[in-house]
């Protein structure tokens, strides 16, 4: 039970910035106590890989300082290359017995030497279409990017409780925050250089991916437009919050990442309608930094043929107005979500 666990700091380690969020279990229900977010430098993280480990330390110690947060255990999430996850169809076995003989079942499905990565699954249940097999989620994580993680934040002087993949905090995130949503429902973050692709149906995974493609281009290819442009008015730009120069480069720039972000929605829904004949996605909901950007819903909606909306993971969170502006943590929500299902994790270890 929520009230019984510890708390612990959800760390969202992105490669665009570090966002922390620390949720309290009152009688009341789950209240937001804090949230912020530290801005790393460009390369500091890239294909979700740590390439330069001193400067993520340095960035979670002073996030932890300016936040004030006494909370020591922490749980965080990894994405990229370094995570394989997969559906697949194995004969029916006892939890107990599948989890002895995951390795050897997972080897032939996962492009890693099976010895340099961590497996966990999830049984789904029965596979419809054979009657002694069933439904398993398999993830298979690289060790070295799992202990490099680990390493940095036990640097930062924290204890890691729990490494989870990015995907499925968000899906912890829309679970918790829409426990009455039904059908087939499609969840897609877009962060700085990745989109993480979720469909889901009554709280279960159908079909993930990831695809290395996010905001920060956008951001680049703005200055690149502008010549001399910084960094951080090329991203204001991008949001709405600056005036371009000039704006027809800016819309240019814009409708080419949208029109690329939306493509890869598509080919995934037309997979899920291939793999699951007369399955539909219902609803698809946004999140992530560059879900922010002026309009992305409507186009969205507009391309896919779907109700699209941005996802708030608060809906079931109580925020103290006089802690925390609403207007900020509107503004903040899209792109807290996978961290916000991060915090929602509960005295599990490693």
């Amino acid at each position: 039970m929520l009230g019984q666990a510890k708390t612990i700091l959800g760390l969202d380690i992105g490669s665009h910035s570090i966002k922390g969020i620390v949720l309290e279990d009152t009688k009341s229900g789950l209240v937001l106590r804090t949230m912020g977010l530290v801005h790393l430098p460009p390369q500091a993280i890239m294909d979700g890989e740590v390439q330069e480990k001193e400067i993520v330390v340095s960035a979670i110690k002073n996030l932890i300082k300016s936040l004030k947060i006494k909370a020591k255990n922490v749980c965080t999430s990894i994405s990229g290359y370094s995570v394989i996850i997969k559906k697949i169809s194995l004969p029916r076995a006892p939890r107990a017995e599948l989890a002895q003989n995951i390795e050897v079942e997972a080897e032939q499905f996962i492009p890693f030497d099976i010895s340099e990565v961590n497996v966990d699954f999830m049984i789904l249940g029965e596979d419809e279409g054979e009657d002694d097999q069933m439904e398993v989620i398999l993830v298979a994580a690289k060790k070295d990017v799992i202990e490099t993680y680990i390493d940095i934040l036990v640097e930062a002087g924290l204890s890691p409780n729990i490494v989870d993949v990015d995907v499925f905090a968000l899906e912890n995130a829309f679970t918790h925050s829409y426990p009455d949503q039904q059908g087939t429902v499609g969840l897609i973050d877009i962060g700085a250089n990745k989109m993480n692709i979720n469909i889901i149906k009554e709280g279960m995974s159908l079909f993930t991916k990831d695809a290395a493609m996010g905001g920060a281009r956008i951001t680049q290819d703005i200055q690149d437009a502008f010549g001399d442009m910084d960094h951080d008015t090329a991203e204001g730009i991008k949001l709405g919050g600056v005036e371009a120069p000039e704006q027809s480069p800016v819309e240019e720039v814009v409708t080419r990442a949208v029109e690329n972000w939306i493509a890869e929605s598509q080919r995934a829904l037309d997979f899920l309608e291939s793999t699951y004949p007369g399955e539909k996605v219902a609803e698809v909901y946004l999140s992530g930094g560059s879900s922010r950007i002026h309009g992305l819903d409507k186009a969205f909606s507009k391309e896919l043929g779907l109700p699209v909306y941005l996802l708030d993971p608060f809906r079931k969170i109580g925020i103290d107005q006089k802690q925390f502006d609403p207007a900020y943590v509107e503004y903040m929500a899209p792109q807290v979500a996978i961290c916000v299902g991060l915090a929602l994790r509960r005295g599990e270890e490693i």
